[in-house]
């Protein structure tokens, strides 16, 4: 888990799994400033105000506990200046930096993820007391912010659970601490929080980690039950309150349940497109991937898997496997054990090591064609520095 390790560094990541993930808060400090300046700053925020257009609720504002109405741009300083804090939801989907940072975790985690932004002023709160409906990562950017954190009312809270319909508990926080750059507070789901800048602006980053549940799981199973006549089957009547019927049909149903699940096939279906499944859809390049330009340095030309697409390989028989993403699956013939990781554990790749990998194909006949198959399936993308320019689709530049 690079990325998670490297967001909570020094503090390990054993540990955090251990003793914090879903339990229990954790400040992280570090005396690094800059740490999270590659991700965002006020130079990108501004950029996004001005060169993007916004719908409520993506571009809101919040003042003393209450989300106010929207607004036209020309009153967005003004609102800044009332004292009312500015928050931008999902910018990790403007963001190509954010982007690419948010779905490498999600990939790591196998949970979904998304990024807001909250720029705040001094002395200054935002929100009331409140809970979230996920898991919670504060990364300070610039200025000092003060937050309090208090145990959880209740556990494992819905997205539909809102804080306005419960009572916050009346026990003091056990989590007070001041957010300097480049600090990190993660917050569980359900644990109650709030937060007021201190003497400066304060710009933040919030990651929000939605994992799925076993309702997530039922959800699926109900969808996966509906091509099965016997559970679209009205229930029998119940005739002068005679429920026995009615009995044994949900005990047939209940029984006819036990003997899916005990097959295991659906809970395997389930983790499957679990796995494969991400924030993103598949990664497009564009002209190579329509067979345009895809070997424009002739055997220099290199390749690389998409970014952040799971991929699962099967293995059927001697030198013959199946590589399934999401949603397409391509048999791959007379590939050694060696070829296939290779080609898919992430690192970019020539021609020519693709020939040493498969010394007995033949170039035009066989690793060609295999590359472009895998290319056109999006399994497969030339290397964006490879160089890209006008071409006749298929042809070779050898």
């Amino acid at each position: 888990m690079e990325t998670l390790e490297r967001l909570l560094h020094p503090y390990p990541v054993d540990r955090f799994l251990s003793e914090n993930w879903t339990q229990q808060g954790l400040f992280v400090a570090t005396d690094l400033p800059d740490r999270f300046s590659h991700l965002f700053s006020w130079e990108r925020l501004n950029y996004l105000l001005n060169y993007h257009r916004y719908k409520h609720p993506d571009l809101r504002f919040s003042l003393d506990g209450k989300t106010l109405p929207p607004c036209s741009p020309t009153d967005w300083v003004k609102r800044c200046q009332d004292g009312a804090t500015l928050i931008l939801n999902h910018i990790h989907e403007l963001d190509p930096t954010l982007a690419q940072w948010t779905s490498a975790l999600s990939r790591e985690i196998g949970h979904r993820t998304q990024t807001n932004t909250y720029c705040s002023w001094p002395s200054q709160q935002g929100f009331n007391c409140h809970f979230d409906p996920h898991e919670v990562f504060i990364l300070q950017i610039d200025g000092f912010k003060e937050w309090f954190v208090f145990e959880e009312t209740l556990e494992y809270p819905r997205k539909s659970d809102k804080s306005p319909d419960l009572q916050p508990p009346d026990s003091p926080p056990y989590l007070n601490c001041i957010l300097s750059p480049g600090d990190v507070l993660y917050i569980p789901r359900g644990h109650w929080h709030y937060a007021i800048a201190r003497t400066a602006p304060s710009l933040h980053l919030t990651l929000g980690i939605t994992c799925r549940t076993g309702i997530d799981w039922l959800n699926w199973l109900v969808g996966k039950l509906q091509n099965d006549r016997a559970w679209r089957q009205n229930l029998p009547l119940v005739p002068n309150s005679d429920t026995g019927p009615f009995d044994r049909h949900l005990q047939n149903l209940s029984d006819r349940l036990v003997e899916l699940l005990e097959e295991q096939k659906l809970t395997r279906e389930f983790t499957q497109e679990f796995t494969l499944s991400g924030d993103r859809n598949p990664e497009i390049a564009l002209p190579t991937q329509v067979g345009f330009d895809l070997f424009d340095k002739g055997l220099d030309t290199r390749f690389r898997p998409p970014k952040y697409q799971p991929v699962r390989i099967e293995f059927r028989a001697k030198d013959e496997y199946c590589i399934c993403t999401l949603d397409r699956q391509i048999d791959l013939k007379g590939v050694t054990p060696e070829c296939v990781e290779n080609l898919f554990c992430g690192k970019s790749f020539s021609i020519w090591d693709v020939a040493e990998w498969l010394p007995n194909c033949d170039l035009e006949t066989e690793l060609l064609p295999l590359l472009l198959r895998l290319i056109e399936a999006q399994m497969l993308l030339v290397e964006e520095d490879a160089g890209i320019h006008e071409g006749t689709k298929g042809e070779s530049h050898q």
